[in-house]
């Protein structure tokens, strides 16, 4: 063998590697990877939006609906200071001027205070109502005025209930603006992916 063959080795060798090399780097660049990543990526923008935005989207529908109960709720409740007022307008026409019967008068009467005080749990006048006052419009008025003092307490706490249920929203509505935009970059990088494919044959 010719001794000038003997540094032709070296340089087949380096070519021998620089050929594997390329050959390994062809194959990680392969049309077939950037679509499996491609739709790796998909897979995981989809995922994203139907599951945890969905599962984000049922909490902040659950709290909507809370949300609308509770202004049914302070709706109703403001009909029914706006009753207490008008019966008390009512009894004090009717127990000012004199009736035929007054029997009557006075068992409806006592009805509706009874009916105010169990409603709203006056307990502080299931004595005082047995017992004789001034008249009995004093009593019909300290009644009304507690019961309507009552509802206004239980509007403000159902107000802020409401307000409370907002703000448990708001984190919800952010985290969902977050992943949003993270299922659409996925989306964006998984198509490009896809279409390098097509720049990777030419």
């Amino acid at each position: 063998m010719p001794c000038s063959a003997v540094p032709m080795a070296t340089p087949c060798r380096a070519c021998l590697h620089n050929a594997m090399s390329k050959s390994r780097l062809d194959r990680f660049l392969a049309p077939w990877v950037f679509v499996l990543t491609g739709i790796i990526f998909n897979i995981l923008s989809a995922v994203i939006t139907h599951y945890f935005i969905g599962l984000n989207n049922e909490q902040i529908n659950v709290l909507e609906r809370d949300i609308q109960n509770q202004q049914v709720l302070i709706e109703s409740l403001w009909q029914s200071r706006i009753e207490v007022e008008r019966k008390q307008e009512f009894f004090i026409l009717l127990l000012s001027k004199q009736s035929d019967n007054p029997a009557i008068v006075e068992s409806h009467y006592q009805e509706y205070l009874e009916e105010l005080v169990n409603i709203h749990g006056l307990k502080e006048f299931v004595s005082r109502k047995k017992r004789p006052m001034k008249n009995d419009i004093d009593l019909l008025l300290a009644i009304s005025g507690a019961a309507q003092k009552a509802i206004i307490e239980s509007i403000n706490a159902t107000y802020f209930e409401s307000l409370e249920l907002q703000e448990a929203i708001m984190p919800l509505e952010q985290d969902n603006s977050r992943l949003f935009s993270i299922a659409i970059f996925l989306q964006v990088i998984g198509l490009i992916l896809v279409l390098a494919r097509d720049l990777r044959r030419h």
